[in-house]
């Protein structure tokens, strides 16, 4: 369109608009921001009361933002739940943690004990279930020097990352994650779950 259409019908904004349309931005590129959350969400096919599948879900999620978590080099103070029920309400519950963590384990059990507390406010079916860790910080933590519990599980998230890396995501699995086999389609990236969501 002429310049001096889009002039007559947008004003000022005319030839701004007629200078991106041809390719002409001045701006300086900036890089996108440092992500400042991970989370993992899915809604599902039909809404469930099966609280199985729902902490089967959580876990696989839950693993999924820890892989994340340890690729960026980062550990989170905080873990979000986020809920969405058959009417279409929906609700966020958080913890903070006494100390920064990247483990699936942490992770999980933070998830999973507010998912107990939210199942038992509300009794409808579930829609969707989301899992999201925050306060993001580099993961340059010491373990305390009798904390042979935490080094182990730190350990094993590595060897899993490992593993998962050369082999797919499904091809080591946790026991409680070995249900969603009989419901999700598998690649070896991971289960196809029915609308995948990932944000920052």
């Amino acid at each position: 369109m002429p310049l001096g259409a889009l002039k007559s019908h947008f004003g000022a904004s005319g030839e701004v608009l007629h200078r991106f349309a041809n390719g002409i931005d001045d701006r300086e590129v900036e890089p996108p921001a440092t992500a400042k959350s991970i989370s993992r969400e899915t809604t599902f096919g039909k809404d469930t009361r099966d609280r199985s599948l729902l902490k089967a879900t959580l876990r696989y999620l839950g693993e999924r933002v820890g892989a994340d978590l340890r690729q960026r080099g980062k550990r989170a103070r905080c873990i979000t739940l986020k809920l969405r029920y058959a009417d279409f309400t929906t609700i966020t519950r958080r913890h903070t943690l006494s100390q920064t963590s990247d483990s699936d384990q942490t992770i999980f059990d933070t998830g999973l004990g507010l998912l107990k507390k939210a199942l038992a406010e509300q009794r409808q079916p579930v829609r969707l279930i989301g899992i999201g860790v925050s306060n993001l910080v580099e993961a340059s933590r010491q373990l305390e020097m009798l904390d042979s519990s935490a080094r182990r599980q730190e350990q094993l998230d590595k060897a899993i990352d490992r593993i998962r890396k050369k082999y797919g995501f499904t091809a080591i699995q946790t026991g409680r994650t070995l249900k969603l086999k009989d419901i999700f389609p598998e690649t070896g990236e991971g289960y196809t779950l029915q609308t995948p969501s990932l944000s920052r």
